[in-house]
């Protein structure tokens, strides 16, 4: 393990941080999916957007390189670590937006801890079309969620409250924060459907709220990816709806999801467009049927690096999978796919650190 030596003024960050809550040469394998990646030379976890808030202003004044992740899927970082300051975002609130108590209207407010939710139950299906149904006939009702939130608690918790619309995205793993930064997706819907605007910290350490039309969403990005703003808070568009029907499409689709592994960072690839299965005549858009059916890569493993034989488009760690065994494993289904078909496939994953060892 690559273990640092420290930037000019990492030892006034830490006083400033708090010692008893600052992790030095933190291993950040424990702290991604995909159980990868060498140290943070500062580690810092978060309890709610203050604390956030506090963390990037403060390594920012003192000169330190500060990245923040939150549940750590869809993300590959380097085996040399991380320099700087790693912030962990992690907990905060969920506000139901104008709920009536007493006569008169207020915020809701639901604090949530750091926890994972995962279960590794559930069929192996994975289509997701008869599940949709549509809700736009209910009332919609504004509901704002810490970036740091866990997505799976967030989901459950607004259940409770009788509020729907996150049910597509049963068990994606991460946060709010990272749900937005890619604008994940869940079968025919995304994420970017119901988010009104996002409250992000700019690189001046200034607050500000953007509206969705201004937050350049597209397949699996947003305009996070190049600005450096760090997301805080979001406001989404949700329903009053039938709170039971939700409960059951999230569940069988947490099942059909099952057969998404462990142990990884999620799609490795990105879905080819639609013209090229057409031209090509494939049955599906998935990247996983043309590693698996086309390049006929089932088992390719470098080092702990495999391909997962569950979803094709998932590059799993079988125990002691270093980042460059990841990297080799997705350069050779790009070199194949490439030579076979003519596609350049691109890749989903968010790579933190250098890569140049």
């Amino acid at each position: 393990m690559v273990e640092f030596k420290g930037l000019i003024n990492t030892d006034s960050l830490v006083k400033t941080l708090g010692e008893d809550r600052v992790k030095l040469n933190e291993p950040l394998s424990r702290h991604t999916s995909l159980k990868i990646g060498g140290p943070a030379e500062l580690f810092f976890e978060t309890r709610d957007s203050g604390d956030l808030i506090k963390a990037v202003r403060l390594a920012r004044s003192f000169g330190v390189p500060v990245t923040v992740i939150g549940g750590g899927s869809n993300v590959l970082v380097s085996d040399q670590g991380l320099r700087g300051l790693v912030v962990k975002n992690a907990g905060g609130e969920v506000k139901i937006r104008r709920m009536k108590f007493f006569g008169f209207h207020r915020d809701k407010v639901i604090p949530i801890e750091a926890r994972w939710m995962g279960t590794e139950e559930g069929t192996q299906k994975y289509d997701f079309h008869d599940l949709n149904y549509d809700e736009s006939s209910f009332p919609e009702i504004e509901v704002s969620i810490d970036s740091g939130v866990n997505l799976q608690v967030a989901m459950f918790k607004l259940f409770d409250e009788g509020i729907t619309g996150l049910q597509w995205y049963a068990r994606i793993p991460g946060t709010v924060g990272g749900a937005v930064y890619n604008n994940i997706h869940g079968g025919s819907h995304i994420l970017s459907e119901i988010i009104k605007e996002v409250v992000v910290l700019d690189n001046h350490g200034g607050v500000k709220k953007i509206p969705a039309k201004n937050m350049e969403f597209g397949y699996d990005k947003s305009r996070i990816h190049e600005t450096g703003e760090v997301i805080l808070e979001v406001v989404l568009k949700l329903k009053k709806g039938e709170v039971e029907k939700a409960k059951g499409v999230a569940e069988e689709w947490r099942k059909r999801k099952a057969s998404q592994p462990f142990n990884s960072a999620g799609c490795v690839f990105k879905n080819i467009p639609e013209e090229d299965a057409s031209i090509l005549g494939y049955p599906t858009t998935s990247t996983g049927y043309i590693i698996e059916h086309i390049l006929n890569m089932t088992g390719y493993k470098v080092g702990g690096a495999m391909i997962s034989p569950d979803h094709h488009n998932f590059i799993v760690n079988t125990g002691g999978a270093t980042a460059k065994d990841f990297l080799a494993v997705m350069d050779e289904i790009q070199r194949r796919a490439k030579e076979a078909i003519g596609l350049e496939l691109e890749d989903e994953i968010i790579r933190l650190g250098d890569f140049n060892y």
